[in-house]
């Protein structure tokens, strides 16, 4: 069966397909795509059975708007029963740094907005163990970083060779590398990730193919 792929895409600003067409390119070709663009839209889609392969939060929406949670508590419902959710596309752009705490705080994670800036970020091949093979062992990226993210759970992150990397502001070795550019963390019986790259690298959409098909969840929410 084909894996099935939602994408929850309450603000789906005129220009994410143009700057999203690389990534879900390589998803269309593995998977199928569905669009949830109205919150009825995205509850229908996390209701069909078999339940999706994954969820993808693609804007800021659920952190902004508390009429629109539900969505949110729908999508971890369907998490922590096994299946996975990950924020991306436009999410790190828009979500204003306060409002990020408390929309994951709502699955139990301590994430927190950390240092913007770009630099490169080097895979934990721990955690990509889990994923399918072949990801990127280190590039530049330019992210909103989380703080407060467990070791484990950092997919790629600063080690210490990352130095900032700028046109305006002098290179600088960076000082906190407990921070994550990309995070895949255990909810219940499934998994939430997120991706704070700003800039769409191609490194960066073969992660999160790797996190969507990582596994085909039995979850229901029937």
């Amino acid at each position: 069966m084909i894996p099935r792929i939602v994408a929850v895409s309450l603000q789906h600003l005129s220009f994410f397909d143009d700057d999203f067409t690389a990534l879900f390119a390589d998803l269309g070709a593995q998977a199928d795509i569905q669009w949830g663009k109205e919150p009825a839209a995205a509850l229908d889609l996390l209701q069909q059975n078999p339940a999706p392969s994954a969820v993808l939060i693609t804007d800021a929406t659920l952190t902004q708007r508390s009429s629109h949670i539900h969505v949110w508590y729908a999508i971890l419902s369907y998490v922590r029963q096994g299946g996975t959710a990950i924020a991306m596309g436009d999410f790190s752009s828009f979500a204003k740094p306060n409002d990020i705490g408390p929309f994951f705080a709502r699955a139990g994670l301590t994430w927190q907005a950390g240092a913007y800036h770009r630099t490169d970020v080097a895979l934990n091949s721990e955690l990509a163990t889990t994923l399918v093979p072949d990801l990127s062992t280190r590039f530049s990226m330019k992210a909103l970083f989380l703080k407060g993210v467990e070791p484990a759970a950092v997919l790629y992150g600063p080690d210490q060779r990352s130095f900032t990397q700028s046109v305006v502001f002098p290179s600088e070795k960076v000082q906190d590398l407990t921070e994550a550019a990309i995070a895949f963390a255990q909810v219940g019986d499934g998994k939430v990730g997120y991706v704070g790259d700003v800039n769409r690298e191609r490194e960066t959409d073969a992660a999160i193919v790797a996190m969507c098909l990582r596994a085909r969840p039995n979850a229901s929410l029937a």
